[in-house]
C-alpha cells in the first residue's frame, strides 16, 4: 500500500504479486517518481483527463527505466517490459500464428525451440539446453520430431495464436515499459502502436478484439539522439498525457544515490567523481561523441574506489571505454579532463587519504610489539617506506592524467627519442607508428623490418610511377608537352599539431552530421523478404501444402550498405590567399578527410597549381591517393599554400580518370576554387573553358558526378563552366565544411 495506489481492491495472482516492483532500500525516491506518480493518481478517476500515457526522454543512465519500476511500486501494478529493435514487425505488437500439431504435449517445447532459431546448428543448441541432452541425444530427439511430422500426413496442421507481451499487459492491466521505439524501422509498427496506446484502444487479433484495460499504464523511454535512433512519430509523441526530460540529476542527488547504492561514504571524492561524469558528458555531447557517461558509469566507478582501486585507473574501463575507444574521441575527452583540475584533486585525495591514516596511527606497546613479532628495526623500515610512498604521491598529483592513461611512461620516453632524430626519420618512424593503428586497409599494415631507406625507396617509386601515369593519361590532350609534375608532401611535426587544432575546431559543426550518417548506414532497411520460415511479418499461403510448418516470410537484415567514393581536388593558386580562402578550404577538406576515414569511404585528395618554373607547367600535389592509408594526411593537408597559377583541366582530368577505376556506386569529383582557371601563356576564358568542359563530358559518361564549390568572386564564371546542376555557391566560409558534409551525405543516402 502506498500513497499513489491506483489499484486498491483489485486482486492479482501470486504471479501478478511477484511482477509488481520492489523498491530496494538503495533507491533513492526523487522528485520526479513523486510528481510523475501524484499527476497520475491526481487524474485517475477523471475520464477526460486521465494519465495512462508517459513519456520519458533523455541521455542513457539518465534514471529512465529505473523511474519506470519507482512507478510501478507507487502505483501498485505490475511490472514488465518491451525492448523495441529495428527490424519489429507487427507480429511483435499483437502476436503470431504459430504452426502446433495435435500431439503437443509431447511437441510443444521441442518446436517453441525450433521457432526462436534459423539454422540446424542452433535448433541442436537450444534442444541440448532445454532438455539438459548431449549432442547425440539432441540430434535422436530432432529426429524423433521430424518422424512424426513426415508421417503426420493424416493429421491436419493447426495454428495457436501467442499474444505479445504487449497485448499481454495491454489486456490485464499492467504497466508497460516501451523502450527505444525510436529504432523501428517499419512505420506501421509505429501505427499499430498508436492505436493501443488510445484510452479505449483497440487491437484486432485473429482470437478477436483486445480492449485495452482501464489499469494499463504505458510508459514510453527513449533516448535522445543515440546511435540508431529516429526521431519520435508525432503522432506518437501527442498520445503521451505526460513528458519528463531526463537528465543527469543535481550533484548532491548523484552524491546521495552514489552513497545508497554502493554503501561508499566519502562524501569528497562522490563529489568530484560526480563532477567528473557531468564533465564528460558535456564534452561528449559537445564533440558528438556518442557513448554516455551516466549514473550507470558513476555507480560502477565509485564502487571500484569502495574496493581500494585506483580511481584514475578504473577511469579507462568503467567510464572513458563506455563513451568511446576511439582513439581520437578519447584525445579529445583526455583534454577535457585535463583543462580541469577534477582529476588532480581525485588523485591527491586518493594517494594521501592512507597516508594520513597511518601517520595518525596508535603506537604499538612493547608488549604488543613482541606479541606481533614486530621489532624497532621493522619499524624504521615502515618508517621509511611512507615516506617514500609520500614523495611517489607528490610526483603523481603533478601529472596525474598521464600516469593514468596506459603506457604514458613509454610514451614520453618515445618522445624524448624523437627530438634527437631528423626530421625525415621521425616522419617515416610517424608513419610507422600510424600505420599500426590502421584496421581493415593490407597496405597500411607495418612492414616488417622495413628501414627508413626502404620506405624513403618505395614513396620514390609510387611518385614515379604517378609521373609516368599522369603524362600517358595527358598524351591526347592538349596538355601533352606541358610540363607535369605530381609531388608527395610531407608532414612536419608543426603540421600535424595544426592539423589537430583545425580538427578540434570544426568538430563540432561536422561530427553530428557524421555520426548521423554512419546510424543512417548502419541501420539501411532492407526491402527484401526470406521464404520459408516459421515466424515472420507475411503469411505465405502457397508453402501450406509442403507442411513444414514454414509458411511465413520475414524481411531480411540490410546487407549492402551505400557506396560513394570521393576525389577532391582543391586550387592552391595565388589568389586562394584572399580572405582566408585557403583556410577555409583546408578546413573543408579536413572535414571531408573525417568523413571518408569514419565511413570507410574510398577518398584522394589533389592540390595543384601553375606556372612554377618553365620547365613545370602544372605542378600536382598527392596529399592522398586511393590507394594510401589515413596516416598524416591531416597535416599534410594542412600544408597547403597559395602559390601561382591555375590549369583546372589537368587536375580534373587525373582525378576523374583515377575515380573511374573505383568500385563505388556512387563517385563524386569535387572542386574548391575561388577563380576561374587562369595559366601561361594563354589557359584562360574560352580555351579553359571548353578543356574543363571536355573533362566533364568525358567522364560523366562513367558515372562521375562533377560538383564545384566557388568561395571566390569568380562565381558567376565558375557556375558558366561547369552548369548550374553542378555548382555549389559558398558565401558564408565559417559553414562551409559543415555544408559540404550536409551535401555528400545527400549522396551517400
Amino acid at each position: 500500500m502506498t500513497e499513489y495506489e491506483v489499484t486498491a481492491g483489485r486482486v492479482f495472482s501470486k504471479l501478478e504479486q511477484k511482477m509488481i516492483w520492489q523498491k530496494p532500500a538503495s533507491h533513492q525516491t526523487g522528485e520526479v517518481e513523486l510528481r510523475v506518480a501524484s499527476e497520475i493518481k491526481a487524474n485517475w478517476e477523471d475520464p477526460e483527463l486521465k494519465i495512462f500515457n508517459v513519456l520519458l526522454e533523455g541521455d542513457a543512465g539518465s534514471g529512465k527505466t529505473e523511474l519506470a519500476k519507482a512507478l510501478s511500486y507507487q502505483l501498485q501494478l505490475p511490472y514488465t517490459k518491451v525492448t523495441c529493435f529495428a527490424d519489429m514487425d507487427k507480429s511483435d505488437v499483437f502476436g503470431a500464428l504459430l504452426p502446433v500439431t495435435e500431439d503437443r504435449e509431447a511437441d510443444g517445447d521441442l518446436l517453441e525451440a525450433i521457432y526462436q532459431t534459423d539454422s540446424l546448428q542452433a535448433v541442436l543448441t537450444l534442444i541440448e539446453q532445454h532438455f539438459s541432452l548431449p549432442p547425440a541425444g539432441a540430434k535422436e530427439k530432432l529426429a524423433q520430431l521430424m518422424a512424426r511430422i513426415e508421417n503426420s500426413s493424416v493429421t491436419p496442421v493447426q495454428y495457436r495464436f501467442y499474444p505479445s507481451e504487449i497485448l499481454r499487459a495491454l489486456e490485464k492491466g499492467y504497466l508497460l515499459e516501451i523502450q527505444e521505439p525510436t529504432v523501428i524501422r517499419d512505420a506501421s509498427v509505429m501505427v499499430a502502436l498508436n492505436s493501443a496506446l488510445e484510452a479505449n484502444g483497440m487491437l484486432n487479433t485473429p482470437t478477436g478484439l483486445v480492449r485495452r484495460h482501464p489499469d494499463c499504464v504505458v510508459v514510453i523511454t527513449t533516448n535522445r539522439n543515440y546511435q540508431g535512433t529516429r526521431p519520435l512519430n508525432e503522432s506518437l509523441r501527442d498520445r503521451m498525457q505526460h513528458a519528463e526530460k531526463m537528465d543527469l540529476p543535481p550533484l548532491e542527488v548523484m552524491v546521495s544515490r552514489g552513497e545508497a547504492k554502493t554503501g561508499f561514504t566519502e562524501e569528497e571524492p562522490l563529489l568530484l567523481m560526480a563532477k567528473i561524469i557531468r564533465l564528460l558528458e558535456e564534452g561528449a555531447k559537445a564533440n558528438a561523441i556518442k557513448g554516455v557517461a551516466g549514473m550507470r558509469s558513476y555507480f560502477y566507478w565509485v564502487n571500484s574506489l569502495k574496493q581500494g582501486q585506483d580511481p584514475l585507473k578504473t577511469l579507462y574501463p568503467k567510464v572513458l571505454y563506455k563513451l568511446t575507444t576511439e582513439p581520437t574521441e578519447l584525445k579529445i575527452l583526455e583534454e577535457t579532463l585535463s583543462s580541469s583540475s577534477l582529476l588532480k584533486d581525485l588523485s591527491s585525495w586518493y594517494h594521501e587519504r592512507p597516508l594520513q591514516g597511518y601517520k595518525q596511527g596508535r603506537r604499538l606497546n612493547q608488549e604488543e610489539a613482541a606479541a606481533r613479532n614486530i621489532t624497532e628495526e621493522a619499524v624504521t623500515l615502515v618508517s621509511e617506506a611512507a615516506e617514500d610512498a609520500a614523495t611517489l604521491s607528490d610526483s603523481l598529483t603533478k601529472d596525474n592524467l598521464e600516469t593514468a592513461t596506459p603506457d604514458a611512461s613509454q610514451q614520453e620516453t618515445a618522445a624524448k627519442t624523437s627530438e634527437d632524430l631528423p626530421e625525415s626519420q621521425q616522419r617515416n618512424d610517424s608513419v610507422a607508428q600510424s600505420s599500426e593503428g590502421t584496421e581493415g586497409n593490407p597496405e597500411s599494415e607495418p612492414q616488417t623490418g622495413a628501414t627508413v631507406e626502404t620506405i624513403l625507396e618505395d614513396e620514390t617509386q609510387k611518385k614515379r610511377r604517378l609521373n609516368q601515369a599522369a603524362r600517358k593519361l595527358l598524351r591526347a590532350t592538349s596538355h601533352a608537352k606541358e610540363g607535369l609534375i605530381i609531388h608527395r608532401p610531407h608532414a612536419t611535426a608543426t603540421d600535424e599539431k595544426l592539423a589537430q587544432e583545425m580538427l578540434r575546431e570544426i568538430r563540432p559543426q561536422v561530427r553530428p552530421l557524421i555520426t548521423k550518417l554512419k546510424e543512417i548506414l548502419e541501420n539501411e532497411a532492407s526491402t527484401s523478404f526470406h521464404r520459408g520460415q516459421y515466424t515472420g511479418t507475411r503469411f505465405d499461403a502457397s508453402r501450406v501444402a509442403y507442411e513444414d510448418f514454414r509458411t511465413f516470410e520475414k524481411k531480411n537484415p540490410p546487407h549492402e550498405a551505400p557506396s560513394l567514393a570521393i576525389a577532391l581536388r582543391v586550387d592552391e593558386s595565388g589568389s586562394m590567399v584572399r580572405e582566408g580562402r585557403l583556410d577555409a578550404a583546408k578546413k573543408a577538406a579536413l572535414a571531408v578527410l573525417e568523413f571518408s576515414q569514419e565511413l570507410a569511404l574510398p577518398f584522394m585528395v589533389y592540390g595543384d597549381t601553375a606556372d612554377l618554373s618553365p620547365r613545370e607547367k602544372t605542378s600536382i600535389y598527392s596529399y592522398k591517393e586511393f590507394s594510401d592509408d589515413y596516416s598524416q594526411v591531416a597535416g599534410k593537408l594542412v600544408g597547403m599554400k597559395p602559390r601561382q597559377n591555375n590549369r583546372d583541366g589537368v587536375p580534373l582530368r587525373l582525378l576523374a580518370d583515377a575515380l573511374s577505376h573505383e568500385t563505388a556506386t556512387t563517385k563524386v569529383l569535387l572542386s574548391i576554387s575561388d577563380g576561374q582557371p587562369k595559366a601561361l601563356p594563354d589557359y584562360t576564358g574560352k580555351k579553359a573553358r571548353e578543356d574543363i568542359q571536355q573533362v566533364i563530358a568525358d567522364y560523366e559518361r562513367q558515372g562521375i558526378i562533377f560538383l564545384a564549390a566557388a568561395i571566390g568572386e569568380d562565381q558567376d564564371i565558375i557556375r558558366e563552366i561547369y552548369g548550374e546542376h553542378r555548382f555549389l555557391d559558398i558565401t558564408d566560409l565559417k559553414v562551409f565544411p559543415e555544408e559540404l558534409i550536409g551535401l555528400l551525405g545527400r549522396y551517400l543516402n
